[in-house]
């Protein structure tokens, strides 16, 4: 589900198809595919969604830290989910 991070990234897709959108809301017609070996960077605090739209993929993720992530819609942030699981 759509989120950001603070530091800038550089997804470099190892295999399968990595799909990736822009913006604040998901749109699954709005994302663009990514084949091994492509290189996507990705500014911080750009909100971006992922999906494994057509299976399995693997990428690797460089940044620089402190590493952070935030979510747009607190009820997609599975962190949450699992404090109030515990409760």
């Amino acid at each position: 589900m759509p989120h950001k991070h603070p530091e800038d990234r550089i997804y470099t897709v190892m295999s399968g198809v990595f799909y990736i959108g822009l913006g604040e809301s998901f749109d699954g017609d709005k994302v663009s595919a990514y084949p091994p070996g492509s290189v996507i960077v990705l500014p911080g605090e750009t909100w971006h969604f992922h999906w494994a739209k057509s299976g399995e993929y693997v990428t690797q993720v460089s940044a620089i830290g402190p590493l952070g992530l935030e979510y747009h819609d607190d009820k997609d942030d599975p962190r949450l989910h699992a404090v109030a699981e515990q409760r």
